[in-house]
């Protein structure tokens, strides 16, 4: 399933991706994750920073070594449409590149989740067809959740939460 978020700036979005991710505790209410910490779970998030002085390829050779999965750096340069750009620097990436960059991060360990924080913020529209063939290839055996105010991500959606 895909279950998209709905709700407009401000209104925790964010903020409850986090949570799902284990990124941020609960301050009210709970949030019951698998009883397996060692989940597979993918994160991509527009705030999520990366490290200005280590080029894309590096990010991910550092990802999958600390991860412990496979090094799929080549496979994920071209499934993102980064190839040209593996030796680039991350504080010379633009914020569509970051933005490429964070997909590949996210599907690297072929998650069982993946959660997508407002995954077309700052894309033109090849990267946010990207966005949507990341979806369409990962939806049969992973469960997306999608956190966004754009409506035209809601056609992701098996399922929606609008929050008010």
């Amino acid at each position: 399933d895909c279950l998209v978020i709905l709700a407009r700036n401000g209104s925790g979005k964010s903020t409850l991706s986090k949570i799902m991710a284990g990124l941020l505790p609960a301050t009210e209410g709970r949030a019951i994750r698998p009883a397996h910490p060692q989940v597979n779970l993918g994160y991509a998030a527009l705030d999520q920073p990366v490290y200005p002085v280590l080029t894309v390829r590096e990010h991910l050779e550092l990802a999958a070594r600390l991860r412990g999965c496979e090094d799929r750096a080549d496979e994920l340069l071209e499934t993102v449409g980064m190839t040209y750009a593996a030796a680039s620097l991350g504080r010379t990436l633009s914020t569509g590149m970051r933005a490429r960059l964070k997909f590949a991060l996210a599907i690297q360990a072929r998650p069982a989740a993946l959660l997508l924080d407002e995954p077309g913020a700052g894309l033109d529209e090849a990267g946010r067809e990207l966005v949507a063939e990341i979806i369409r290839t990962h939806l049969p055996q992973t469960a997306i959740v999608i956190a966004t105010n754009d409506p035209q991500e809601r056609r992701f959606a098996t399922l929606e939460l609008e929050l008010g």
